[in-house]
């Protein structure tokens, strides 16, 4: 026991020493000590501010905050006004419209807002509130930017709490554009301060949450991944360049600090402090755990985090050529200068909170001490940095520390003009993908598709850029996963986009597939659409009144007015139309609309406000078009909506599909065709229209929301008059729009398509209703509603209506029978306000009922006779329940959480296996099969099920496994888990005896080998506390027989029934944590398994024991110019009570002790400790493979044990290996481990560890 202790102090002592070099007193680089001497700018003329302040979300709210005060006070400047009477004379205070004040984060204190009427909602109001005091007045520009707390400190429900904050800072401050990015999205957001200085502000939490984080079209975020984020953000740097640019977000690159890995002697003795504030409970060794799992990578909010590193990495490439860039950030709770090549870090995250730093590390300046920054610019293109901090109340402060950054180069930027003379009647004749021109044999493989079209030269005329629309002005880049596209301003005040024709998909493969032959397949499926088909769009809809934009194919000259584009696009073909946003009411393919808006913006004026709706008649024509003409990618970005005033109250929104550049998709060939078994919506432009649900998949969402009132009568009746208002000659005169080279050749194929297509009309929305039909969403709105729901013998009614303040009925705003036969779910989302909701009737096949209520007091009251109906609401609500209602109701937000756009279809994925478990049993390979379920509000899924079946090619074995998690089943966050196995007929494990000291006295390998049969099933109750922790507890079933061994007289005295099989009944648990970076190939993190398992033989000898288990698993990669990681896996089991010898705990090459034969060693207990120590070599990349290549070294320990006496050495195994990581997707190592009694070789799929 002393030991152990002293091993604990030791350990203790390591820590402190190691944290010696932190302080909270400010540290100068070598070349900074005389700053105040060397740095003094007072003989210039300061142009303008940019105050930084970060973490102030917990402010003193019974005096003012000093830092807040400080920084006020610098804020604004006092002027003496004089008048000629002296008593007249007044001290004016007043601020400058040129300056801007940047909060970076963590503006509320732990967990974010909170809810509305939690018990801690009017202490967080004052946390903010009083940083907002400080800039109500301010003239300048005022932002606030969200960090990891305001997140709800990274846990879920953090985007809700986001949004919330947003809400109440901008309602304080009543500005729309102080909370930025808005809605939980990641920006980039760039403000022009003036002609000389930009901001770009992200919201770096965005790319570090592990939970939900806004949809890109659900909340109108410009970006939907991390690629596209830093995509714009180049876009806003090459627009800006030679400007002075501020780049704001919460997280640092750069830091001395807790988040870059740098600890206090008294975070190692407390780290308990590290999670919460003043949690003083001292373990002293163990404690020094966290902080080194911390510095390896434990959690996403530091820098050695796999996430953090990659945000990192990015941020930093993209600012490569950056000369005049500052990067703004809080989350260390201290000021920091740290340089990197041209641009500076500035860590100003001491707002409320103060925190040590470390000294050097490249950094100019640190203090561990509350207080702010500011970039002051001077007329004479200076840009300075000061830091200050605040002396006792902060009514005077102390300037620590100030430095030139950077000066702007004097000059004006080149003005632009078109050095040729205008493109009029200008035209370029040419192919536009000549690349796609391919062999009959290859046409057979990969499709024969639009290839000739591509390739055969059409007419194109030049776009003007000075002449179109009265000149055109270059915005910014945009585009999706595939599409160049460039936004221009018109000279008419409308925006324009122009769309490249050819695409690159590129973007669309794992990483670990590019560069290779895969980007030259996928490349080649561009060719699958018509690189003209929208230009064929505009007549047919017109015809059917549904709106459109206009198309014209264009070449784009190679001019210099394109600016920082030129490369981009210059000199490529390509569609510009309109960009449908805003005054439209020039257009009548637009209705004359005076607004149209983004579909974020319009389903944020449908829950704002009942009296607003969208012409679900006009939407479901539209929608019907898209599956006449095969467009499969109409997610929520392609459309707009044009808002026209409703009769009585609000507005009415009308659909404007965009891009059209999927439309007519040819999707031949064998090749494809086995891709649209993987992804189903993209379909082949046929003659028939063979699954709308799957042609649907991208709109599923929207059309579940939108088309959710209509009755199958509206759909039969829409149908057929589309079928008389496209006419065969409406149909050919709009094809015939195409380039006349292209119509040439395809133009008749696709015309008769399109009318097989249309006479099938009245067939595909009788099926695509009966789809949607089967599971119904509606929503209310933030106003007062009423939900009347009748349960009749054969149908449903459902109503809804919006009710006054008085509680009085105003008007019916939802009204829908639903038959029984065709509906199996209708859930109902209540939303905001105080609602109301009465059930009544009976029914012979009730429809499933769900209804969410709303964050206010709503009354929910089920009368009906029957039917199972589910209500969802917080605790202090009023609910009346029949004998088949079930409540589910809690504090927590979960029970209201707002999911409408969660559907998805099964995904269901067979695919042929290949694996490899041992030496004995070889290459296996078979089949396996995944299906996975998504349910009504279940995260991940409903149910992911997962079977499989592979075939040993040495031994002839079959392994089956089935595996499932039903998720949510029992409550939340309560799972059904169920895995399974079998092995045999031929299955084989070594037995070499009980003991550690048993010997190896035959060289024949078959001597110790046992035929087997064997059958394991477990049931578990799970509850995941998070996707990173999870208990489980259930019954389980477990079947072995023997079925041959090579010597019976070895196994003569083992316990087992070779006539009858033992069954075993069984009651299993575990307590699993995991908080890895990646899961196939770990470099920092740690894992802990834990199980107990009690067995019980249900015939024969009815042996009985318990066993338990625990293994845990550490990673660690510093990081540097020297890669190495550190793998460590220890474990210990035993057995208590009686068992069969193949229920012993073993050690071998297949668990534990490599170097030794599989099974070598068995016993009633066994330990373990396997290290490895992994480096990389090189990285490659050809056309064929990428991946990564590197080696490792090995070294086992391990032992059995046993009651009775025997040795209890630790037998030892060691070695080298090499690992091969092909395509980031499949891992291959091999290795070679020496022990006292053999050499073997062992190959595997992934680390042993």
């Amino acid at each position: 026991m002393q030991n152990k202790f002293t091993k604990l102090i030791s350990l203790s002592v390591v820590g402190l020493l190691y944290c010696s070099c932190t302080t909270y007193k400010p540290f100068y680089a070598k070349s900074e000590r005389d700053w105040k001497k060397a740095n003094n700018p007072d003989t210039l003329s300061l142009d303008y501010t940019v105050f930084l302040i970060g973490d102030a979300g917990k402010p003193d709210v019974d005096q003012q905050e000093p830092t807040l005060k400080l920084l006020q006070s610098q804020m604004y400047q006092t002027d003496t006004i004089i008048s000629k009477n002296k008593a007249d004379t007044t001290l004016k205070i007043t601020s400058s419209a040129k300056d801007a004040v940047i909060f970076m984060g963590d503006n509320i204190y732990e967990h974010g807002m909170p809810e509305p009427g939690a018990f801690d909602r009017e202490l967080k109001e004052k946390y903010i509130t009083e940083q907002m005091k400080i800039v109500k007045d301010f003239k300048g520009k005022k932002i606030f930017i969200p960090g990891n707390h305001d997140w709800n400190k990274s846990h879920p429900g953090g985007l809700e709490a986001v949004k919330r904050e947003e809400e109440f800072i901008e309602n304080y401050l009543d500005s729309a554009d102080v909370f930025l990015p808005s809605n939980g999205c990641a920006g980039p957001i760039e403000i022009q301060m003036n002609n000389n200085l930009v901001i770009i502000a992200i919201d770096s939490e965005w790319w570090l949450s592990s939970f939900s984080r806004s949809d890109r079209y659900e909340q109108g975020c410009s970006v939907e991944n991390e690629d596209q984020l830093i995509a714009q953000i180049k876009d806003i740097l090459i627009r800006n360049k030679g400007k002075n640019i501020v780049f704001t977000q919460h997280h640092p690159l750069f830091s001395n600090g807790k988040h870059g890995g740098y600890f206090t002697g008294l975070d190692y003795l407390f780290p308990l402090t590290l999670v919460r504030d003043n949690l003083y409970i001292p373990l002293p060794g163990l404690g020094s755990l966290y902080p080194l799992l911390r510095q390896y990578g434990l959690s996403r909010q530091d820098i050695s985090n796999k996430h953090y590193q990659d945000l990192r990495n990015k941020l930093l490439a993209a600012f490569n050529d950056e000369k005049n860039l500052v990067i703004a950030s809080g989350h260390e709770h201290a000021l920091q200068l740290t340089p990197y090549k041209d641009i500076h870090q500035v860590i100003s995250g001491a707002g409320s909170k103060n925190s040590a730093l470390f000294k050097g590390n490249d950094a100019l300046f640190g203090h561990g001490t509350k207080g702010f920054a500011r970039l002051n610019y001077y007329d004479n293109g200076q840009c300075w940095i000061e830091f200050w901090e605040p002396i006792k109340d902060g009514s005077t402060g102390k300037l620590i520390y100030r430095s030139p950054l950077y000066s702007l180069p004097a000059g004006k930027k080149e003005t632009l003009a078109e050095s040729k003379e205008n493109y009029i009647d200008s035209t370029k004749y040419v192919a536009v993908g000549d690349r796609y021109k391919a062999s009959k044999s290859k046409q057979k493989i990969f499709g024969e598709h639009y290839r000739t079209v591509w390739a055969t030269p059409v007419t194109i005329p030049y776009l003007d850029l000075t002449k179109y629309t009265g000149g055109l002005k270059p915005l910014q880049l945009g585009g999706g996963n595939q599409t160049t596209s460039l936004r221009f301003q018109g000279n008419n005040k409308i925006q324009y986009q122009f769309r490249t024709v050819d695409k690159d998909p590129s973007a669309l493969l794992p990483e670990g597939f590019r560069p290779t032959f895969a980007d030259d397949i996928v490349q080649d499926q561009i060719s699958s659409a018509h690189p003209f088909g929208a230009l064929a769009i505009p007549g047919m809809a017109t015809a059917i009144g549904v709106f459109h934009t206009n198309p014209e194919l264009v070449y784009m000259p190679y001019s210099r007015l394109l600016g920082p584009y030129l490369q981009e696009v210059g000199g490529r073909i390509g569609i510009i139309e309109i960009r449908p946003d805003e005054d439209l009411s020039a257009f009548k393919e637009f209705g004359y609309t005076k607004n149209a808006v983004s579909t974020e913006t319009m389903y944020e004026k449908l829950k704002e406000d009942n009296d607003n709706s969208v012409d679900q008649k006009s939407f479901l024509t539209a929608r019907l078009f898209d599956l006449l003409i095969g467009d499969w990618d109409r997610h929520e970005d392609q459309w707009r909506w044009a808002e026209f005033e409703n009769k009585g109250k609000g507005s009415v929104y009308k659909p404007i599909p965009r891009d059209r550049d999927q439309v007519f998709t040819k999707f031949d060939g064998l090749l494809p065709k086995i891709i649209t078994k993987a992804i189903p919506d993209v379909q082949n432009f046929g003659y028939t229209i063979e699954d709308p649900a799957k042609l649907s998949i991208a709109a599923r969402n929207l059309d579940r929301r939108l088309l959710n009132e209509l009755s199958y009568e509206n759909w039969m009746a829409i149908a057929q008059k589309m079928q008389k208002q496209l006419t065969d000659k409406v149909i050919k005169n709009s094809v015939s729009k195409m380039p006349k080279e292209a119509y040439a050749l395809s133009g008749e194929e696709i015309v008769a398509k399109l009318i097989s297509r249309r006479n099938q009309l009245l067939d595909v929305a009788k099926s695509y209703y009966q789809t949607l039909s089967k599971e119904v969403t509606v929503s209310g709105s933030d106003k007062h509603e009423y939900l009347s729901i009748n349960r009749g013998k054969d149908s449903t009614q459902v109503k809804m209506y919006k009710i006054k303040k008085e509680g009085e009925i105003d008007k019916e705003i939802y009204d829908r029978t639903f038959n029984n036969n065709d509906t199996r779910e209708l859930n109902f989302y209540l939303l905001g306000d105080s609602d109301s909701l009465i059930i009544k009737g009976k029914s012979d096949q009730p429809i499933k009922l769900r209804i969410v209520g709303g964050d206010k007091k709503d009354y929910l009251a089920d009368e009906a006779e029957n039917g199972r109906t589910i209500l969802f609401d917080n605790i202090k609500n009023t609910f009346k329940t029949a004998s088949n209602t079930e409540v589910r109701k809690s504090d927590k937000e979960w029970v209201n959480q707002y999911l409408p756009d969660n559907f998805n279809y099964d995904k269901r994925s067979p695919f042929p296996t290949a694996d490899y478990m041992n030496g004995k049993d070889g290459p296996l390979l078979g089949v396996s099969y995944s299906l996975k379920h998504y349910g009504f509000r279940k995260q991940p899924y409903s149910y992911d099920q997962k079977f499989s079946v592979v075939h040993s090619l040495t031994t002839k074995a079959l392994f089956a496994k089935y595996n499932a998690t039903f998720y949510d089943l029992l409550a939340h966050k309560y799972d059904l888990v169920v895995k399974s196995n079998y092995a045999g007929p031929a299955y084989i494990f070594n037995f070499y005896g009980i003991g550690n000291d048993t010997q190896n006295i035959n060289d024949d390998v078959d001597f110790y080998r046992v035929r087997s049969e064997t059958i394991n099933v477990a049931t578990y109750f799970q509850y995941h506390i998070s996707d990173d922790i999870k208990v489980g507890i259930g019954p389980g079933f477990d079947y072995f027989r023997i079925i041959s061994y090579s010597d019976p007289n070895f196994l003569a005295g083992q316990t087992f029934n070779y006539t009858n099989p033992a069954k075993f009944l069984s009651l299993k648990s575990y307590l699993n944590f995991s908080f890895l970076d990646d899961n196939k190939m770990p470099k920092t993190g740690f894992k802990w398994e834990n199980k107990a398992e009690y067995f019980a033989e249900i015939q024969g000898a009815s042996d009985k024991y318990l066993r338990l288990s625990t293994i845990g698993s550490f990673y660690a990669t510093p990081n540097g110019n020297f890669p190495l990681t550190v793998a460590l896996k220890l474990g210990a089991m035993t057995n208590i009570g009686d068992y069969k010898f193949y229920q012993a705990n073993t050690i071998g090459n297949n668990n534990y002790l490599r170097g030794f034969r599989s099974e070598r060693f068995s016993g009633r207990s066994a330990y373990f400790a396997n290290t490895e120590l992994r480096f990389p070599i090189s990285s490659f990349r050809n056309y064929v493979f990428t991946g990564d290549f590197g080696v490792y070294g090995f070294y086992d320990i391990a032992k059995v044990q046993n009651n009775f006496v025997e040795n209890r050495n630790w037998h030892q195994g060691f070695g080298p290996g090499i690992y091969l990581n092909l395509f980031n997707k499949l891992l291959l190592t091999t290795g070679y481990g020496f022990t006292r009694e053999s050499k073997l070789i062992s190959f595997n799929f992934g680390f042993r560890i």
